[in-house]
């Protein structure tokens, strides 16, 4: 009986010295995780209705839809995605697709999440001196909002001209 309240004391101490020790210390605290992106491939057409041969340059970024509020986490608010080169959109009309790839469109944490829309600059470059290209940016607000319809390429007087049609 006495080797048994020896026991119980001997855990109780225990107890009661590892809890001072955390109340000295303070319990660590959850550590913050790592924002993971979530990235995509985004497939845009073209149409050269001009009836002279050009290419498209495609670059831009992706920015968050809200207000990025890191929390001590090391969220970005915003992604260059990579570049799209100099690409020929065939004159005779015939519709040519071009990938963008790893474009950032959402961003989650064990904390937060947030989604990003693509701000696609798309630059028309003439294969002649005698016109001149465009430099035109689409902002937009859904994943599917440039990938549903087509970029038509005219010419109007002396330059290029890009506008898109769902």
């Amino acid at each position: 009986m006495m080797k048994q309240k020896r026991l119980v004391s001997v855990i109780g101490m225990s107890v009661v010295l590892i809890s001072a020790l955390f109340m000295i210390t303070g319990c660590p605290n959850k550590p913050l995780g790592k924002p993971q992106y979530t990235k995509e491939n985004f497939v845009l057409k073209f149409k050269n209705e001009s009836g002279k041969k050009c290419y498209v340059e495609i670059s831009g970024r992706s920015y968050s839809t809200e207000t990025v509020i890191a929390n001590g986490e090391n969220w970005e608010s915003s992604f260059d995605f990579p570049p799209v080169l100099k690409t020929e959109i065939p004159s005779d009309g015939t519709e040519k697709s071009i990938t963008v790839k790893d474009v950032v469109v959402s961003g989650k944490s064990p904390n937060l999440s947030y989604f990003y829309n693509p701000r696609f600059t798309i630059e028309v470059i003439s294969d002649s001196s005698m016109y001149r290209g465009k430099l035109e940016d689409f902002n937009s607000k859904s994943k599917t909002q440039y990938t549903e319809g087509t970029f038509h390429i005219k010419l109007e007087g002396n330059t290029f001209t890009v506008d898109f049609i769902n």
